[in-house]
């Protein structure tokens, strides 16, 4: 054989070997169905499709007849980061992807989001970049996600440019793909963890002088505020650096454990798909545990987990899966209904009651005081979590009733400032209006 002969019967095999694989990847693996090359993915989009309705059956998206075509239409631009979008040249996101087959079978998703309270939230947090969730601790129902900006899913061709170009990212879902430092909401946990490994009491005794120093380095209270003789309760209530740096340290690794019980540093069982955040795997320094204790240092959680700590403080330790799909009915198949489930029960009722009463304290003289109505019954913790550069991003966390919670509240505004201004009058704003909306509905 020559080598010239050798050289083409080389490239013939090489050219069938080409051949061979393409049609093996197009056979099993690839999408034709989802490809865009593909004329029968683009008619799908002009096909009537099922409805997505809230809790009380008001349409969340719908198709509209538009001559012989359907268009998809939304009922606020906040659901685009929920129900997502669906449209022939931007494709198909959120529960719309999700549920693409169902929908386009003609069946109807019903879900937990309830419509006036979303807009509720979505007003509420206006033109500020941020997130808020509100949900049921006893159920893990979601009733509202809002985040902040968001595209609008009924005007994508006008606004697309305007939505790539814009530096807040629209796109981005702030309550399960932003990660931030905790900042202060993250003192509930430290207290828990010194509560059940008996470090401290509610009425332990502590001396707070404004700051912290080890190995070196300080760190102190908001405003360098020095507290005086405080105990727990009080430290959490007036957010005190001083005394939770101190139980951080004093935990040690215990803290990362506890940290890891309510779910920082992974993804929960969820229809969206939400981020881990990061928690480090060791404390390598006392100094490193200290930062943490105060929710800054490597700590990044997103609103989400935040939300589902407050739920499990409400619901006396027992953490449920948050879900957004209440029921998929329609056609010849089975009608399929999400019941609530126990994910775990990470705290014990006696430290989460305590934990409840040193939240209203902080409504009642803390940080959390004059922020609402004083025949408001609810409890809160308030967060400011501080930033490379700008201001300081703010949180609230919260319940309400504080007895007998039916609704637990996160919200996150970036570069809000102080949690206690920033934050705080949202969440209540949200607690109180949740508590009447849903209440009326009842």
């Amino acid at each position: 054989m020559t080598p010239d002969f050798k050289k083409c019967f080389l490239g013939i095999v090489i050219g069938y070997g080409i051949i061979l694989s393409g049609l093996f990847y197009w056979h099993l693996f690839a999408d034709l169905e989802q490809h865009p090359a593909n004329p029968r993915f683009y008619s799908v989009f002009e096909q009537q499709r099922g409805p997505i309705l809230d809790r009380l059956g008001r349409p969340l998206a719908f198709s509209e007849a538009k001559g012989e075509k359907y268009v998809r239409r939304y009922a606020t631009p906040s659901l685009s980061h929920l129900v997502g979008y669906y449209h022939h040249r931007y494709g198909l996101t959120g529960l719309e992807k999700e549920y693409h087959q169902e929908l386009l079978r003609g069946q109807t998703l019903t879900t937990t989001i309830d419509l006036e309270l979303q807009e509720l939230v979505e007003n509420s947090l206006g033109s500020r970049v941020g997130g808020a969730l509100v949900l049921s601790p006893g159920s893990g129902e979601i009733f509202a996600l809002v985040s902040s900006p968001a595209v609008d899913g009924n005007s994508l061709e006008e606004n697309w440019t305007e939505y790539l170009a814009d530096l807040r990212s629209p796109f981005l879902n702030r309550v399960t793909q932003g990660l931030y430092p905790p900042g202060s909401v993250v003192k509930p946990l430290v207290y828990a963890a010194a509560l059940e490994t008996g470090l401290a009491q509610p009425g332990s005794q502590w001396v707070d002088e404004g700051r912290f120093s080890l190995q070196g380095r300080t760190l102190h209270n908001f405003g360098k505020r020095a507290l005086g003789l405080i105990s727990t309760d009080q430290a959490l209530a007036y957010s005190s650096n001083v005394v939770f740096a101190e139980l951080a340290v004093a935990l040690d690794s215990k803290l990362l454990e506890y940290y890891q019980k309510l779910g920082l540093g992974a993804s929960c069982p969820f229809e969206l798909k939400n981020r881990e955040g990061f928690l480090p795997a060791q404390i390598d320094s006392p100094f490193t545990a200290a930062l943490l204790g105060i929710g800054q240092g490597e700590l990044l959680v997103t609103p989400l987990q935040m939300a589902l700590v407050a739920a499990v403080i409400a619901n006396r330790g027992t953490l449920m899966e948050p879900y957004l799909v209440r029921e998929l009915r329609g056609g010849l198949r089975m009608r399929r209904i999400t019941r609530p489930r126990v994910l775990a029960r990470p705290l014990l009722e006696q430290t989460v009651l305590i934990l409840r009463d040193a939240m209203v304290l902080a409504v009642e003289e803390g940080t959390a005081q004059a922020i609402g109505p004083q025949d408001f019954p609810f409890a809160a913790k308030t967060g400011t979590a501080e930033t490379a550069a700008g201001l300081d991003h703010s949180w609230f966390l919260g319940f309400a009733p504080s007895q007998e919670p039916q609704v637990a509240v996160v919200v996150l505004v970036e570069h809000g400032g102080a949690g206690r201004t920033g934050a705080a009058p949202l969440g209540t704003e949200i607690l109180m209006g949740a508590l009447e909306i849903l209440g009326r509905e009842r």
